[in-house]
């Protein structure tokens, strides 16, 4: 029961214990007590100056309690920062992800939160911040920074540090992320970028539009992942950069899949491999929450660095010679997104007129344009509307995608009665075959070298 007490007289025996402010006593001690009873059946006190604030703080809390929305009056003072770093944590994310999640608090988040206490912290500040980190940073940044402090919150609010979350506040707008569709490349665009790629490399954008692949996941792909009878392919790891270390570890979402693997893909990956015998790599391998495995993996990768871009033709200026420092002595090695996108995929973007040749900026340094439209995630788009655009099942499309079927936005239809059959395959691999070769002289470069037609489905 919510009570008041009288600090200046004891209960028990009446009499006066303390001086009155004006006549010698502290000018700061408070008289009256709130009293009222947590949900634990502990008795909690509060001391004021005034009697009704006493009296309307110690009913306040009462009806709290009754509502089940009680927040004890020295709930909060926890620190922001390492609540935030908890809250990173038990998110359970992946070591890329990880890292820039740890990264984007340490830069963004904790300078301005860190210190604070978690009940300390107003909507019009997370405002505030909003609009400083507006004016140096894009929306891409401001989204994980700001998805750090309203997550921190919602784990504060649900923990009963606070009752409320000032990210959620109306105030504080969301931060909308451009996620304009993206111009689908037509086949004869995809074909003269893959033209200008040297040898080697050639089957690499083959292999991800056919498949739908990620770049490193066409990185990662061995010989032992190819059943070529069914005419099927197993996405089964990734290669990628976590800090200064290259990895292996699980395509993104920690899920492998299967993708359709189409006659004219198959032979030009079994040519590939009948020129450029596959190389044994070993690297360690990353798990979903950044640890690494006791001992490497080792998988017979396609595509490694081979000789013939240790000297290439210049390409009108467009191979830096930074890029080509860093290829050196670097035959038979794994491919790094960072040295192949400059090395080779921007240089066969500008060699087709995708984008300009690269310019010198005022240091004297040749740099490429931007061509984040352009990279080679739109292979995985021309996968997917090539496939949608025949027809093929979208059940089927998601899963060669490696997208999820689970969400509970997703329609009952899709998430628990689509279905992938064989017949899917099927018509995935006549879909690529059709739009990717279709009229299209492939090289024999098992044989003599010559080109022959290649004969696809119609």
């Amino acid at each position: 029961m919510a009570r008041v007490k009288d600090l200046w007289f004891s209960e028990r025996t009446r009499e006066k214990t303390k001086r009155h402010p004006d006549r010698g006593g502290s000018k700061a001690a408070k008289r009256w007590l709130a009293v009222w009873i947590d949900p634990d059946g502990n008795e909690v006190t509060k001391a004021f100056h005034v009697k009704e604030a006493a009296k309307k703080y110690a009913r306040d809390q009462e009806s709290d309690v009754e509502r089940g929305d009680y927040i004890g009056p020295k709930a909060g003072r926890e620190l922001f920062g390492p609540l935030a770093k908890k809250w990173i944590r038990l998110r359970g994310l992946g070591g890329t992800s990880a890292l820039r999640y740890e990264s984007t608090n340490r830069l963004h988040v904790e300078p301005t939160f860190g210190a604070r206490q978690v009940k300390s912290v107003r909507p019009s500040e997370v405002l505030e911040w909003l609009r400083e980190l507006e004016k140096t940073h894009g929306a891409s940044a401001r989204s994980v920074a700001f998805h750090i402090v309203q997550g921190t919150f919602d784990l504060a609010v649900a923990d009963g540090m606070r009752k409320d979350n000032p990210a959620r506040s109306p105030i504080v707008p969301r931060i909308e992320i451009d996620r304009a569709e993206r111009p689908a490349w037509s086949t004869d665009k995809l074909w003269s970028v893959v033209d200008q790629h040297p040898a080697p490399y050639r089957p690499v954008p083959i292999l991800a539009a056919g498949c739908g692949l990620r770049q490193g996941e066409a990185f990662a792909v061995a010989v032992d992942d190819f059943d070529f009878e069914p005419g099927r392919v197993r996405i089964e790891r990734q290669l990628v950069r976590v800090g200064q270390r290259i990895v292996f570890k699980l395509p993104k979402g920690g899920k492998t899949r299967t993708a359709p693997l189409s006659p004219g893909v198959a032979r030009t990956v079994q040519a590939h491999m009948d020129t450029y015998p596959p190389v044994e790599t070993t690297l360690p391998w990353m798990y979903e929450d950044g640890t690494l495995a006791e001992k490497p993996v080792t998988a017979r990768l396609l595509f490694v660095w081979r000789g013939e871009l240790l000297a290439p033709p210049m390409a009108e200026g467009a191979r830096t010679n930074a890029g080509r420092a860093r290829q050196k002595n670097a035959e038979g090695m794994n491919l790094q997104t960072s040295v192949y996108n400059v090395l080779v995929w921007k240089v066969a973007l500008s060699l087709a007129g995708v984008i300009p040749p690269p310019a010198n900026n005022d240091r004297g340094a040749l740099l490429f344009a931007e061509a984040r439209e352009d990279g080679m995630h739109a292979l995985r788009h021309w996968f997917s509307t090539t496939l949608q655009d025949a027809g093929v099942n979208l059940a089927g499309v998601m899963d060669f995608l490696g997208h999820s079927r689970k969400g509970s936005r997703l329609p009952v239809t899709l998430g628990v009665y689509g279905h992938v059959t064989e017949e899917t395959y099927e018509a995935a691999r006549g879909a690529v075959d059709r739009s990717l070769f279709r009229l299209r002289a492939v090289q024999d470069q098992s044989s003599n070298g010559t080109e022959t037609e290649q004969a696809v489905s119609q």
